[in-house]
C-alpha cells in the first residue's frame, strides 16, 4: 500500500516523549483512515533517545529511525527526514509534544479540501502560557511580516503540511541559518506557493527541556541574524528555484565541459548583462540555466530518469491542486497523484490533445495560480491546417533558451562565434519586438536569411553572403539546406568551411543529410522541436540519434498506447516538466519518430534519452489501399534517386484508395521516369491505389519557409490502429 503521509520528527533529548508520540501518530493514522509514516531522527541526542527510538521502530512498522552523530538543527532533521520519507505528503511535526499530533488530520483535511499547497498550523492563544518566549514568538511573527511583506498569525511556526516535493523545494535554501525553520512560510511566499493558516491547540513543554531555555539571549540574537541573511536570500537577492539545482548539488556528476578562454566568459557576461533588454520577458536567469545544464547532460541515463520521475510528481501535484481540467481527468480515470511515482507511471494518465488543449485553453487548462504578467502566448503556424495556440511562462522561455545554446555547442559552436540562420527572422513580430530581435542578433554575431524568399533568382546572392560571412554555425529548415545543397552541387562547393549546420523543421531524409554534407563541407547535426516547446532533441556529435532535453521532457514513444518497440515508428507523445502555467502532460504532439534502445547508452557519454530518426507527423500518414499506414518520410526516401525528373514533390490525400501526385518537373523529366516513378509507389501503396496526377509550375511553401511532401486529411488516430 503507497503511503499517503509521513509525518517528520527531529529530536534532542526527548527519551520521555518518543513513546506517546509514537502512540498518538498512530492512533492519527488509524482515525485518518489512511496509511502513514513517522519518521523521527535523532538529531545527536546524549541522552537514550536514540534507543527509545530504536525500540519503538522494532515494536511499530510505521516507525522509521535514523540519527544525527551530533546535532545539527530542526531543518536539517527535516532534510533527513523528508530523504527518507515514502508519503504523497508530508507534514512537520515537534518532538515535545506541545503541537498536538491529533491536529495532524486537521491539516491533512484543510489540504485535501481546499486545494492549496501548504497548510501551516498557527499556535492558538488557548490555553497559552504567557511567558517570555510567548512574546518572543509574538515579536518575531511581527518582523517576519514586516520583513518579508506578509500578514500572518504565527509566520515562523514550523508545524506544516504539503506535498513531499514541496518541502524538498523549500529546504533547499542557499544561506547558512541558526534556525532557518523559522522561515518555512517565507520561503513558500518567495517562492510562490499558495498557503492557508489553521489554528491549532498549543500546549507548553510537560517533559525535556527546550534549547531556549539554557540560552534565550543567545538564541534571540542568533534569529535576529537569520531575519537579516534571510532578507538577502529571499527579498534582496532572490533566485528562481530550481529542483534541477538541488538535485545537481546532491548528485555531482562527474564534470567534462572543457574551460571557456577569459574572453569568452567576459563577452558571455556582457550579453547576459544586457539579455533582458533584448528579449521580452526573459531574463539573465538563463545564464543560471545554462551551466545547470551543462553539468545535468553527464548525470547517468539511470540519474536523469531519477530527476524526471522527481520533476514529473511536482508537475502532477501541481497540475492536481491547481488546474481544474487536470484535476477532473484524473479524477474520472481514477488516478489521484501518489499514483504517479515514476516515469513507469506515466501510462495511468489520460492523454492530451491539441482539441483538448482548444477546448479548454479560455476555461480551466490553466493553472490558477500562474502570473499573467510571466506568461507567453505562442501561435502555431497552423501549417497543418488549423492555427494552434497556447501559453508558456517566464522559467520555461528561460529553460528552451538555455536547452538551445547547449545543443548548438554539440556542433562545435561557442557563443561569440559567428551564426548564419536560414530563418525568418522578423515574420509577426511587433516593431518593438523586430527591433529587440535585431539588436539581439548583432550583440550574439548571428545573422538571417529570409528562408521563405529563397527561389532560382536569390541562391547566387544567399551563397554569396554565407561566404562573406563566414559562420561557425548555420541553422535553419532542412529544406532550405536541402535547396542551397542541390544548387551548391551544380555551381560549386562553398568557398568556405563552417564547423556544423543545425537543420530543424522538418524532416531530414539520408539523401538530404547526405547532399547537404558534401556540399556544404561539415555534419549536420538534426533537431527536433515545435512552437510548443522550442527544441525537444537534438543530435550529438556522435549522430546515434536524438537527445530529448530530457531535464524539461519525457517523451514516449508508443503504437497501440504502448511504447514501441526499438527500431519501431511511434507517435511522439510528450510532457513538459516545466511549464506550469499551462501543464503539457502526455500531449499527442502528432509526429512520428523511431524508438531506440535505451539501455545501450550513446558514445557521447551523456545521459540524456534518446529518439531514433524523426519520421514527420501523423497528419503527413498516407494510408495505402491495404490499409497500410507510410509515414511521410517514406516518399522522400523512395524518390530520392529521381531529383533529376521531380524538382518539387507533393503528395496528398483527401480519401482513402486514392492519393494526388502533385508534380514540379525537373530538368531530366520524361513519360518513362514517371511510370518507373508510379510503378514502385504502386509497389507500396497497392497496386489498385488510385494515382491522380497533377503538374505544377511551384509548389508553395507555408508562410514560415516550411514545405509539405505529403499531406493527409483523413484524420487518423496513430494510437487506435494495428497497422504496420
Amino acid at each position: 500500500m503507497s503511503i499517503e503521509l509521513s509525518v517528520l520528527v527531529p529530536c534532542l533529548n526527548e527519551e520521555a516523549n518518543i513513546p506517546e508520540l509514537v502512540t498518538r501518530v498512530g492512533e492519527v493514522f488509524r482515525v485518518g483512515g489512511f496509511s502513514g509514516e513517522l519518521v523521527i531522527v535523532d538529531d545527536g541526542s546524549t541522552d537514550s533517545t536514540w534507543a527509545t527510538i530504536e525500540a519503538a521502530a522494532s515494536h511499530h512498522p510505521f516507525v522509521i529511525a535514523r540519527r544525527h552523530p551530533q546535532n545539527a538543527g530542526i531543518a536539517a532533521g527535516w532534510k533527513t527526514a523528508v530523504s527518507a520519507a515514502r508519503g504523497r505528503l508530508v507534514a512537520t511535526l515537534d518532538a515535545d509534544l506541545q503541537y498536538q499530533p491529533e491536529d495532524l488530520l486537521r491539516l491533512y483535511r484543510e489540504h485535501e479540501e481546499s486545494g492549496v499547497d501548504i497548510i501551516q498550523g498557527w499556535r492558538s492563544p488557548v490555553g497559552r502560557r504567557k511567558d517570555p518566549r510567548y512574546y518572543y514568538s509574538r515579536g518575531l511573527n511581527v518582523i517576519l511580516n514586516t520583513a518579508f511583506g506578509m500578514d500572518l498569525r504565527d509566520n515562523k511556526s514550523g508545524f506544516v503540511l504539503c506535498a513531499r516535493e514541496i518541502l524538498e523545494d523549500l529546504l533547499s535554501y542557499r544561506g547558512q541559518y541558526a534556525y532557518w525553520q523559522s522561515f518555512i512560510l517565507v520561503a513558500a511566499h518567495h517562492k510562490g506557493y499558495s498557503y492557508k493558516q489553521v489554528e491549532t491547540l498549543f500546549e507548553r513543554r510537560r517533559a525535556g527541556k527546550s534549547f531556549l531555555d539554557n540560552a534565550p539571549v543567545k538564541a534571540v540574537a542568533k534569529s535576529f541574524v537569520d531575519v537579516a541573511r534571510a532578507v538577502v536570500e529571499y527579498r534582496l537577492k532572490p533566485q528562481t528555484p530550481s529542483t534541477l539545482r538541488n538535485f545537481l548539488d546532491r548528485e555531482q556528476p562527474l564534470q567534462r565541459n572543457p574551460p571557456e578562454p577569459e574572453w569568452r566568459r567576459l563577452y558571455w557576461n556582457g550579453y547576459l548583462q544586457l539579455f533582458g533588454a533584448t528579449h521580452w520577458m526573459m531574463t539573465k536567469e538563463v545564464g543560471t540555466q545554462l551551466a545547470e545544464l551543462k553539468e545535468s547532460q553527464w548525470l547517468t541515463p539511470e540519474k536523469m530518469r531519477e530527476l524526471q520521475s522527481l520533476k514529473l510528481r511536482k508537475l502532477i501535484q501541481h497540475a492536481y491542486r491547481h488546474v481544474p481540467y487536470y484535476r477532473d481527468r484524473m479524477r474520472a480515470a481514477g488516478v489521484a497523484p501518489s499514483d504517479i511515482e515514476t516515469l513507469d507511471d506515466l501510462h495511468k494518465l489520460p492523454m492530451l490533445t491539441k482539441g483538448d488543449v482548444r477546448q479548454h485553453l479560455y476555461f480551466d487548462i490553466m493553472s490558477d495560480n500562474h502570473k499573467k504578467s510571466e506568461v507567453l502566448k505562442v501561435t502555431t503556424s497552423g501549417s497543418t491546417g488549423e492555427p494552434f495556440v497556447c501559453f508558456v511562462d517566464r522559467a520555461q522561455l528561460e529553460f528552451r533558451w538555455a536547452a538551445t545554446l547547449r545543443s548548438m555547442e554539440w556542433t562545435g559552436y561557442r557563443f561569440g562565434d559567428r551564426q548564419l540562420r536560414l530563418w525568418h527572422q522578423t515574420l509577426g513580430m511587433t516593431k518593438t519586438q523586430v527591433v529587440r530581435e535585431v539588436t539581439d542578433a548583432l550583440l550574439s554575431r548571428r545573422k538571417f536569411i529570409p528562408a521563405y524568399e529563397m527561389s532560382d533568382d536569390t541562391l547566387k546572392q544567399f551563397v554569396r553572403t554565407i561566404e562573406e560571412f563566414n559562420p561557425v554555425l548555420l541553422d535553419g529548415y532542412a529544406e532550405s539546406f536541402n535547396f542551397l545543397a542541390r544548387y551548391l552541387q551544380e555551381h560549386g562547393k562553398l568557398r568556405i568551411q563552417p564547423k556544423g549546420i543545425i537543420s530543424s523543421a522538418q524532416t531530414l531524409p539520408d539523401g538530404s543529410r547526405k547532399a547537404i554534407e558534401e556540399a556544404f563541407g561539415c555534419r549536420v547535426f538534426d533537431k527536433y522541436g515545435s512552437r510548443e516547446f522550442s527544441g525537444i532533441a537534438y543530435e550529438c556529435d556522435a549522430h546515434e540519434g536524438h537527445h530529448v532535453v530530457g531535464e524539461g521532457y519525457v517523451v514516449e514513444v508508443l503504437k497501440d498506447g504502448k511504447p514501441a518497440a526499438p527500431g519501431e515508428i511511434g507517435e511522439v507523445v510528450i510532457t513538459d516538466l516545466n511549464n506550469y502555467c499551462l501543464p503539457f502532460i502526455r500531449y499527442r504532439i502528432g509526429d512520428l519518430a523511431e524508438a531506440v534502445d535505451l539501455s545501450k547508452p550513446c558514445p557521447c557519454g551523456r545521459g540524456l534519452p534518446r529518439l531514433g530518426k524523426i519520421e514527420g507527423r501523423v497528419q503527413s500518414i498516407i494510408v495505402g489501399s491495404k490499409g497500410q499506414y507510410i509515414p511521410g518520410t517514406f516518399f522522400a526516401h523512395v524518390l530520392k534517386d529521381y531529383d533529376h525528373a521531380l524538382r518539387q514533390f507533393q503528395i496528398v490525400q483527401t480519401e482513402r484508395g486514392a492519393i494526388t501526385f502533385k508534380i514540379v518537373k525537373g530538368s531530366r523529366f520524361t513519360q518513362a521516369t514517371l511510370d518507373e516513378v508510379l510503378k514502385t509507389l504502386h509497389q507500396f501503396l497497392g497496386a489498385d491505389l488510385r494515382i491522380d496526377i497533377e503538374f505544377l509550375d511551384n509548389i508553395d511553401m507555408v508562410r514560415t519557409g516550411k514545405r509539405l511532401a505529403t499531406v493527409s486529411k483523413l484524420g487518423i488516430d496513430f494510437q487506435a490502429t494495428k497497422a504496420s
